[in-house]
């Protein structure tokens, strides 16, 4: 069976490889200079796979997130947006963070950067720490709630997030950064956009962070190239190269501390000093953009990412801490080493034959990473073995409009399997999966509309969830598949001084694989199958411009999340009912000031609903000065210095706790040019 499908993924790889160089080479010419910007942006990457009649999305601009960023991981820019909130291990907002959508983690969350999926291929996992200030290299990000099939790489259960790297067009001015923050906060970087030269664009852009973190031992320093170089074969068929280096060096923090130490020492962290990582990762692609005539565009790519890396982990502490207080001492510290491997590509074509829109594409991609571990008492291998995960999926998406009536339909086939070399024989494992949805909206007037969708994707374990939260394979815990039934019905109006947003969705899951509140060896979270389970909630997304420079932006949501698991009813774990987020912004004269306001509800954090985070208010300001090429900010986070857990987990006698910064500042200088 696995021959059978590396072949399948191999000869998938190879025909997109023969189409994108085909493309290249083929491209017809064309002496229309009036029609790039129209045309190239019709094949924007982002939008290319996304024509969701629900619109439920909300969109982040270059100038968005130039205002917003501070050199943090993204997780909190993308936490504003309705249903999400983050969290870190450190306290503050560098180094490890993680986010969750509508009470779902990031594994289940469709994670791309120009449509090349950043989940990796085993345990569907991103870590923003290893893609330091990937923001300064955006051109914007789409935050999309939901399920979704028509994307490459991990099933968007929750709902995607769609990086679009720089417009080497329309992004031209270049800069020179600096900013400095509470808890040895340090960022410096440039960026230079050389705009269209002939038939040459380029970016480039150098970066170094660091941070103590709020929590003891828990660093991070950091340092990123991120380069991209257009070649535009005529008006509408491009060649982008892509290319992003990353390095990062952290002090670990994935265990929490009891509330009796924290109530000592609020920076107490759960890992000992012996625990810490260095990572690099590297992203490359190469793709293709072009517009043939007025009715078809198309979009072809190939892209390799490679990590490389290890983290220590200390035995004792581990065991004392999460499992068992009277471990006796061993004086282990065991190194984790893992290498990965993630070949892919995908072409998509998009047809316009009025009054339907047909868009088909193929995705394909190949995954191992070998895991070593060695230990520093007998300095040899503990284990070393290897997973293999090959991915294929095939959909076609068409739209139909009538006046003001448009519908639309979805079907994606996909294919995925996993193997496994190591100490013991492993029999591989494959699923196939069909996925569907169908959606309409009618546009009441030329400001408002209503939409209805429906979609039902399907979803395979991850690696650590087969082996139970172990780097080394044991015993087999699960194979089986998760999905989801996806209804929302929503309502959206478009005014000159206001917009909104309000959906309603009902999410009826089988077989999910909710959170337990445990956490591995590996400092995976550790899941457990239930039969039936549910989300359901609204959410509001709002804008409103009352008089000129003032800016009121609420993003919230109200949900509620049941599990029946062992014939008893319970809230899923990290799901809060309510997260509130309102903006309150004035721009005049280059002055800028904003207030965020950031409420979250109480959450459990143990699948027996015993143990719960309280629930959370926070205020943070933001004051700018822009003075012709200068901007200068200063950006105070919770400003009145509430103590707060951000998250939390079972240990070995009790509930153990994340905490969240007090009062912390950061202040930065940016440079045009």
């Amino acid at each position: 069976m696995m021959n059978c499908s590396n072949r399948i993924t191999q000869r998938a790889l190879i025909l997109i490889a023969a189409i994108v160089v085909s493309i290249a080479t083929h491209a017809t010419p064309t002496t229309d200079g009036d029609t790039i910007a129209h045309a190239l942006d019709e094949v924007s990457v982002v939008s290319f796979y996304r024509t969701n009649l629900r619109n439920t999305g909300t969109t982040l601009s270059r100038k968005d997130i130039t205002l917003q960023n501070k050199g943090q991981e993204p997780s909190f820019i993308i936490a504003r947006m309705p249903s999400v909130f983050a969290y870190s291990d450190t306290g503050n907002e560098y180094g490890y963070s993680y986010f969750r959508m509508r009470g779902i983690d990031q594994s289940r969350i469709n994670i791309t950067l120009d449509g090349m999926p950043l989940n990796d291929g085993e345990d569907m996992g991103v870590y923003f720490s290893n893609f330091p200030d990937l923001l300064s290299s955006m051109h914007s990000i789409k935050v999309e709630n939901g399920a979704n099939i028509d994307n490459n790489g991990a099933a968007g259960y929750a709902g995607s997030v769609n990086f679009e790297s720089i417009d080497l067009l329309r992004d031209t001015t270049s800069s020179a950064y600096a900013g400095y923050g509470s808890f040895n906060t340090l960022k410096v970087g440039a960026e230079y956009n050389t705009g269209r030269k002939g038939k040459f664009a380029g970016h480039f852009k150098v970066t170094h962070q660091q941070s103590d973190g709020y929590r003891e031992n828990a660093y991070n320093n950091s340092q990123s190239v991120f380069i991209k170089l257009g070649y535009y074969i005529n008006e509408r068929h491009k060649i982008d190269l892509l290319s992003f280096v990353g390095q990062s060096r952290n002090g670990m923090a994935w265990i929490g501390s009891t509330a009796e130490t924290i109530a000592t020492n609020p920076r107490a962290n759960g890992c000992s000093k012996e625990e810490i990582d260095h990572y690099i990762q590297n992203i490359n692609k190469l793709q293709y953009q072009g517009f043939y005539g007025e009715r078809t565009s198309l979009t072809a790519s190939l892209y390799y990412n490679y990590a490389d890396g290890y983290y220590t982990f200390d035995t004792d502490n581990y065991m004392r801490l999460v499992y068992d207080p009277t471990w006796q001492t061993t004086g282990e510290i065991v190194r984790y080493d893992q290498r990965f491997h993630y070949i892919g590509g995908n072409v998509a074509a998009k047809f316009r034959l009025k009054p339907f829109v047909i868009t088909t594409g193929i995705n394909a991609s190949t995954f191992n990473r070998r895991h070593i571990g060695s230990n520093n008492l007998q300095e040899d291998i503990l284990w070393d073995n290897t997973g293999y995960k090959n991915d294929v999926s095939i959909f076609v998406k068409g739209t139909y409009s009538y006046r003001s009536l448009t519908v639309g339909a979805n079907v994606q086939y996909r294919y995925a399997d996993f193997t496994y070399r190591g100490d013991l024989p492993f029999t591989p494992v494959c699923w196939n999966f069909l996925n569907w949805s169908a959606n309409a909206r009618w546009r009441l007037n030329d400001a408002h509309s209503v939409y209805a969708s429906a979609t039902q994707t399907h979803r395979e374990p991850t690696r650590s969830d087969m082996f139970g939260g172990e780097e080394n394979y044991t015993t087999l815990y699960t194979t089986q598949a998760e999905s989801v039934i996806d209804c929302e019905v929503g309502y959206n109006i478009d005014l000159k001084n206001f917009t909104a947003n309000i959906n309603l969705y009902y999410m009826d899951f089988s077989n999910e694989l909710i959170l337990s509140g445990a956490i591995g060896s590996n400092g995976q979270p550790i899941h457990t199958n239930a039969a039936n389970s549910y989300r359901t909630g609204v959410e509001l997304s709002a804008q409103y411009y009352p008089i000129k420079g003032l800016r009121l932006v609420n993003n919230s949501s109200y949900s509620v999340n049941q599990v029946q698991h062992n014939d008893i009813t319970l809230t899923h774990v990290l799901s809060p009912s309510w997260i509130v987020n309102q903006e309150i912004g004035y721009t005049i004269a280059g002055f800028d000031v904003g207030i965020v306001m950031n409420y979250r509800s109480s959450m459990y954090f143990d699948l027996a609903n015993q143990y719960r985070i309280d629930d959370s208010l926070r205020f943070n300001l933001s004051l700018g000065y822009t003075y012709r090429n200068i901007t200068a900010g200063i950006y105070i986070n919770n400003v009145f210095d509430e103590r707060s857990y951000a998250n939390g987990m079972m240990g070995a006698t009790g509930p153990l706790y994340f905490i969240s910064a007090p009062r912390n500042f950061f202040v930065d200088v940016r440079v045009r040019f």
